[in-house]
């Protein structure tokens, strides 16, 4: 029993400490550095789980059993107990019931006048004790404790006074048991007063019965196990019964299983060492001592090998064995399975972040349900379908300004508080388009200038710059305002030609379809101003502002005068001088200015330049 509760004992600390582990291991994510951890962690918790039920099933259903062959064992000690103290009071009564019958018989015959020769009241016990191989001895004592005759002559026999007294005083039957030395073996020593009727007493009737024999042929015949037999241990804990009749007589009142059961008057077990010096399952049950002498109790006793006992134990410890395998196998199995099924949602989602994340914002994912990887997939689609939706705003509104403002808006990489920076402002007009739209209706309006428009903003955006607002049949549009750009300046001028070339392509179109040429001015100038988020609380933009817009908004409308379709101010010419061919114009001053200024305009790219 010891070895199994250090079993236990083990199994429970090994499987503690293994928890404690693996709760810290989750604790940290030490799991989370292989590729396939969390599925591992989980398969390793529920391995667990199992191992922890088996065990402790596997032990308490070894416990059970254990408990159960005990139990089975102390009550078979008690059935037998039973049948023992049955056959032993059996005995008595029935010494009891001769003895009195006796008495009856041989009253008449000693009483005086009318006593028997002693020749005769041998042949009368002589008869009796013939029918009975177990009594070793009958006697007649007179009134005075004498003995009249007896069955059969041993001197060494003494007479049991106390017995004798106790029938002399008038007590119907006294019996104790004790070692016969003449007889080498436990006996009980019956006596019965002899006296006619309620008349005094005789004389004395006793009998010495061997109850040694008698018990030791019903015992054995009582086998535990393979190794177990019961023995019957009298009052003095010296060995009555014993299958081994060398045993017999033999002192175990030292015996835990002895002392115990004079000590609880009842039945259990203990494993204690026996004479032999070898360890052994002693099972006890008390039992009623004949002795009429108050006397400890006798004890049925048997020793069993507790490798006997452990040998079914053992077989079903096997099938506990292979049970909890097959358990553990299931309970990986079945993990692996639980495993799988939350793995591949998994795995889809991580896919379908993978794609997100590259860009493929037309990923979509198909898992459904209300566990949470069904409501997960169910908001990262919701998040994509918001990507969707910016990228639309996106587009949207890079349709009313700069693709480049909006993305940098979207970012958080625009200072909208407001800055000074150098930069070239374009603006661009179409000449005479009040008369024009005229005779054009509202939709024949919108489409040319969105036709228009699409050129010459296209023209802008391929020079990097910035679509500042549309004015009417006139845009403007900055350069150097976003971003650092130290050739903004060169993008303007260039931005210009373009939409000049343009122009000449959509009046080409015109002419084809019948309608008369465009023209166009185009102002550019280059200068300090404010750049940053203008506008209410409710409603923004993002420009520039100062001096240098108004003074590009009015060299723009000087084309009108110089018949010109790209004029530059003085400090643009300064930037671009050695890349453009420029002609310089009549000085003239700008409405707002007092002083005159220096104005070009741009012819084309110089020749050494395009080489380059």
């Amino acid at each position: 029993m010891s070895e199994i509760v250090v079993a236990t004992a083990t199994a429970v600390l090994i499987w503690g400490i293994g928890l404690a582990i693996f709760l810290y291991a989750l604790k940290v994510r030490w799991f989370a550095r292989f590729e396939h951890g969390f599925f591992f962690s989980l398969i390793v918790a529920i391995a667990g789980v199992a191992v922890l039920a088996t065990s402790v099933i596997g032990i308490w259903g070894y416990l059970a059993a254990k408990r159960s062959i005990d139990a089975e064992l102390v009550l078979a000690m008690t059935d037998i107990g039973g049948i023992v103290e049955a056959e032993v009071l059996g005995d008595l009564q029935r010494v009891h019931n001769q003895l009195s019958r006796l008495s009856a018989v041989l009253a008449p015959m000693i009483a005086p006048g009318g006593r028997l020769p002693p020749a005769d009241l041998r042949d009368r016990l002589t008869a009796v004790h013939s029918f009975d191989p177990h009594f070793l001895q009958l006697r007649v004592l007179d009134q005075d404790g004498k003995i009249l005759v007896e069955s059969v002559d041993h001197p060494g026999e003494p007479v049991n006074r106390v017995a004798v007294a106790y029938a002399l005083d008038g007590k119907p039957f006294t019996s104790e048991a004790f070692l016969s030395v003449a007889y080498k073996s436990q006996v009980i020593y019956a006596s019965a007063p002899i006296r006619s009727g309620s008349g005094p007493v005789q004389g004395v009737v006793t009998a010495v019965f061997d109850v040694q024999d008698a018990l030791s042929d019903l015992l054995a015949k009582v086998r535990f196990n393979q190794s177990g037999y019961a023995v019957v241990v009298d009052g003095d804990g010296q060995i009555l019964a014993h299958p081994d009749r060398s045993r017999l007589d033999g002192d175990v009142s030292s015996y835990p299983a002895v002392q115990l059961a004079r000590q609880t008057r009842g039945s259990g077990q203990v494993v204690a060492v026996n004479a032999a010096g070898v360890e052994k399952l002693f099972v006890y049950r008390a039992m009623q001592n004949p002795s009429t002498v108050g006397r400890e109790p006798w004890v049925l006793l048997t020793e069993v090998d507790e490798g006997e006992e452990m040998a079914t134990l053992r077989a079903l410890r096997r099938e506990l064995v292979f049970g909890g395998i097959v358990l553990v196998a299931a309970s990986l199995f079945i993990a692996q399975q639980v495993s799988r099924s939350i793995r591949k949602p998994l795995y889809e989602l991580r896919e379908f972040a993978r794609r997100v994340g590259s860009g493929d914002l037309t990923a979509h994912t198909a898992i459904g349900g209300h566990d949470v990887a069904g409501a997960l997939g169910a908001t990262l689609n919701d998040m994509v379908n918001g990507l969707r939706d910016r990228d639309r705003v996106k587009e949207v509104f890079g349709r009313y300004i700069a693709t480049q403002v909006s993305e940098k808006v979207l970012s958080g990489g625009v200072n909208l508080a407001g800055e000074s920076r150098v930069v070239t402002i374009l603006f661009s007009d179409i000449r005479n388009f009040t008369g024009m739209s005229e005779g054009m209706t509202p939709q024949q309006v919108v489409k040319f200038l969105n036709a228009y428009f699409s050129e010459m903003v296209d023209a802008v955006f391929e020079q990097g710059g910035v679509l500042d607002k549309f004015i009417g049949d006139g845009l403007m549009a900055t350069f150097g305002s976003l971003e650092d750009q130290p050739d903004h300046p060169q993008r303007a001028v260039r931005a210009a030609l373009r939409m000049k070339a343009l122009l000449g392509k959509i009046n080409g179109e015109r002419a084809i379809a019948g309608q008369p040429p465009i023209a166009i001015g185009v102002g550019i100038h280059t200068d300090e101003v404010i750049v940053g988020n203008i506008g209410s609380s409710k409603r923004l933009e993002y420009t520039v502002i100062g001096d240098g817009v108004n003074a590009a908004s009015r060299v723009q409308t000087l084309n009108k005068e110089f018949g010109t379709t790209i004029l530059i101010t003085e400090s643009t010419y300064a930037a671009v001088m050695d890349e453009f061919e420029c002609q310089l114009m009549p000085e003239h001053s700008l409405r707002g200015k007092s002083k005159s200024l220096k104005f070009y305009e741009v012819i084309s790219v110089k020749l050494a330049a395009a080489a380059v």
